[in-house]
């Protein structure tokens, strides 16, 4: 009979326990940026209307707040972006934004202050930063001849008010 110590001694050693690592090789790897990619169809939008909707908030602010008031109105697109699509008219929907955050930052003057928003954005793009009809249609999601016919239907007056319309001075102290 053996005794527990000969069975000890003739029994090899038990291995210590292994944790198996992960090859490196195999695991997936990390995104090399972490900033969501836009969906293509925004990144076109805004392509086709940024210098339009920086034209036109630079009609009625300095450029720097211009560009922010931009960049801002394009950031409110893109996390509304499935909303604005569902709409039956996504550049009607941005263009009521931009003309919304503009008005607010830089009201109309008190010559055209009766003047229809439409009317007025559409003597802005056409008399006084020179767009034709269509571009100015496309841009505010409307016909060509809607834009035709608020254009010629408003009063000379309107129109040389428009034509003179100049950014508002910036303010005195950083915002």
């Amino acid at each position: 009979m053996t005794t527990h110590a000969t069975r000890q001694s003739t029994c090899p050693p038990a291995a210590p326990a292994r944790i198996p690592r992960p090859r490196t090789s195999s695991l997936p790897r990390e995104p090399a940026s972490l900033t969501p990619a836009l969906p293509p169809a925004f990144e076109a939008f805004c392509a086709l209307n940024r210098d339009s909707y920086l034209d036109y908030a630079r009609a009625h602010l300095p450029p720097t707040q211009a560009h922010r008031l931009v960049c801002s109105v394009l950031g409110e697109l893109a996390v509304g972006w499935c909303d604005i699509v569902s709409n039956p008219n996504p550049p009607a929907r941005a263009w009521a934004l931009l003309r919304t955050r503009v008005q607010t930052a830089a009201p109309a003057p008190i010559t055209l202050d009766a003047c229809p928003a439409q009317q007025y954005d559409a003597l802005v793009l056409h008399c006084r930063l020179g767009y034709t009809s269509a571009a100015a249609a496309a841009v505010m999601g409307l016909d060509a001849s809607k834009v035709r016919y608020l254009v010629l239907s408003a009063t000379t007056a309107r129109r040389q008010a428009v034509r003179h319309l100049s950014p508002r001075p910036a303010a005195s102290h950083a915002a």
